[in-house]
């Protein structure tokens, strides 16, 4: 059929793709690989589905919220109208048969969003507050925060060597916090970067690799004393892998972990900045260490006998805690820890591991607070762990003489479920469940969690979108898709690639946009715009079906006037097909005229 016939209202993905490349700008989509959509958006103006629909398959799987999951859903939509049977169709038709579509599809996309409650498709945290996660500084409340997040923030895979691990060996450090100036708890701003590698000695060595999601921050998690061969990325000497440029986009990285090592000298700046404590703050916690300080010489001893006492008295483990504030001798400053200690004695790990360093430094120990998280799901289909925002923790490094830094985690003794059962038993068993702190989608991955076969079902999703993600990522954890974008980075072209996608996007669009008007000729676009006012009356052109026949069959419902609608498809034929041309005046008198007859 004659491309010159081609209705210009099915062009309408044309515009629409040129839109949805412009939304990639906004917030929500900045992390959405580019390198994938704009080939498909590319492939969908150019008609060239079969491409456009890998490229979709290949970018939907960073579909991590309900603003990229609607996106997507929208290329979908786009991908559907350019596959309509009839190519003559007009907008509106492609449009209704793509809805409809989906629309025989939306039960499955119901049980899929369903399933992927846990992955926090639900939240409804605005796109700034989604990209957070872990930060770099700790105050009461900070942590109990990411509770209600059910984004997924790494993905784990141990070398198959590896001993069985439990939840309680998974503490994935991720900052170390130094610094305290009485309420909030950051990291110290100097990096002191160790360039060495891992010990080749060491007695314990774990080897896995960690498929971090994107959350703009500029560190990397992993066990114990970390080591990675990731470019641009450096390990501290406190064990914070730090990388150059922010993780913006899914990484994987290979990942060697150590115990740490015994018998360390601890350097004078690093023993005096883990000693520091605001002055005269919380000053009933100091007399209480000072007195407990004299029971206990031995270091590990009174770090010891601080955790039995958090155990044994009545402490606990709550997301809403009371605090109840205190006078404090210093004008301006509230004696927090106090009013936790004394007082309130609820809180959350934020709370206690706050606590213990703080009374750790008042005794004389160099302590500092890690945060990262702890524990996780293991999917026993691929043998990988999964963990989530929820799993977001804090615990307290400790440095003894002979021993070095130590972990200690209040959280184990106060609420030992919490460790050894996991975030959703803990919540699943404690009388706080109904708390207001908790959101709808919380409570909906609780329930589900109860329902028999849920799991299983969960753990077949999780593992067939890891092993997607394993596919897409070669063995040194660089994109497979970003060749291309590597070779230009070493020619110093490293932006080029997405202007010359979104310049390549323009050009075909508005190429294809003007090829859609220049190809018709006036009496065609009389023709077209004919036929549109025939089909409200439910005689539109039909497939495969001549001017002079759609004419002729017009003219059947018209018996008296059949003859001029037979003249008026000759005339247009002869337009369309014929050497001669028509007088675009002439047929448009006869085209109103006939109009009147229906």
């Amino acid at each position: 059929m004659d491309l010159r016939l081609m209705p210009a209202g099915q062009d309408l993905v044309i515009p629409a793709a040129l839109c949805a490349a412009i939304l990639l700008i906004l917030p929500a989509l900045q992390t959405q690989p580019w390198w994938l959509v704009l080939p498909c958006l590319i492939c969908l103006i150019l008609r060239w589905r079969t491409l456009a629909f890998v490229f979709l398959c290949a970018a939907i799987s960073y579909a991590d919220t309900w603003a990229t999951g609607s996106y997507y859903a929208g290329l979908l939509l786009l991908l559907l109208m350019r596959m309509h049977s009839d190519p003559l169709a007009g907008s509106a038709a492609q449009l209704a048969s793509a809805l409809r579509q989906l629309f025989w599809s939306l039960p499955l996309l119901v049980i899929i969003a369903l399933l992927a409650v846990g992955a926090g498709w639900s939240d409804p945290r605005t796109p700034s507050q989604s990209m957070t996660g872990v930060s770099d500084t700790m105050t009461p409340g900070s942590v109990s925060e990411l509770v209600n997040d059910g984004d997924l923030a790494m993905r784990v895979m141990f070398a198959e060597s590896t001993p069985v691990l439990q939840p309680e060996d998974l503490y994935w450090r991720g900052l170390v916090l130094e610094n305290f100036d009485g309420h909030t708890w950051s990291r110290h701003d100097r990096l002191q970067f160790d360039l060495a590698p891992a010990p080749a000695l060491a007695a314990q060595r774990l080897q896995y690799r960690v498929t971090l999601e994107p959350r703009r921050q500029f560190w990397l998690y992993g066990l114990h004393q970390a080591y990675t061969s990731r470019p641009q990325t450096y390990r501290d000497e406190r064990g914070m892998l730090i990388t150059s440029d922010m993780v913006r986009q899914r990484v994987r990285y290979p990942v060697t972990s150590i115990e740490p090592p015994v018998d360390m000298a601890l350097d004078g700046d690093i023993r005096q900045r883990n000693l520091a404590v605001p002055a005269r703050a919380n000053p009933r916690t100091r007399d209480w260490i000072g007195s407990l300080r004299s029971q206990y010489v031995d270091d590990q001893a009174l770090a010891s006998a601080i955790l039995r006492h958090f155990s044994e008295e009545a402490f606990y483990y709550t997301l809403t805690p009371t605090p109840s504030p205190t006078p404090s001798p210093t004008p301006g400053q509230v004696d927090q820890i106090d009013d936790f200690l004394f007082d309130s004695r609820e809180g959350y790990c934020e709370h206690y591991a706050g606590a213990l360093t703080f009374m750790l430094r008042a005794a004389g120990i160099p302590a500092r607070v890690v945060v990262g998280y702890q524990g996780g799901d293991f999917n026993p289909i691929t043998g990988h762990w999964t963990v989530y925002q929820y799993n977001a923790h804090a615990w307290v490094e400790a440095w003894y003489p002979g021993t070095g830094w130590k972990r200690l985690d209040p959280t184990a003794w106060v609420a030992p479920d919490r460790i050894l059962l996991g975030m959703d038993a803990w919540l699943a068993a404690v009388a706080d469940r109904n708390d207001s702190t908790l959101d709808r989608a919380t409570r909906q991955r609780l329930w589900l969690a109860a329902v028999p076969g849920y799991q299983r079902v969960r753990d077949s999703l999780d593992a067939a979108h890891y092993s997607w993600h394993l596919g897409i990522y070669d063995s040194e954890g660089n994109l497979r898709t970003e060749d291309l974008n590597d070779w230009l980075t070493e020619q110093g072209l490293d932006d080029l690639p997405v202007w010359l996608l979104a310049a390549l996007l323009l050009f075909v669009g508005l190429r294809a946009m003007w090829s859609s008007r220049t190809r018709q000729s006036p009496v065609m676009q009389l023709y077209l715009r004919l036929d549109g006012r025939l089909r409200r009356r439910q005689l539109g052109r039909r497939q495969h079906e001549t001017i002079l026949a759609h004419m002729a069959r017009v003219g059947s419902h018209c018996p008296a006037h059949a003859a001029q609608w037979r003249s008026l498809g000759e005339m247009l034929s002869l337009a369309a097909y014929g050497p001669g041309v028509a007088d675009p005046s002439v047929i448009r008198g006869k085209v109103r005229g006939l109009l009147k007859t229906l």
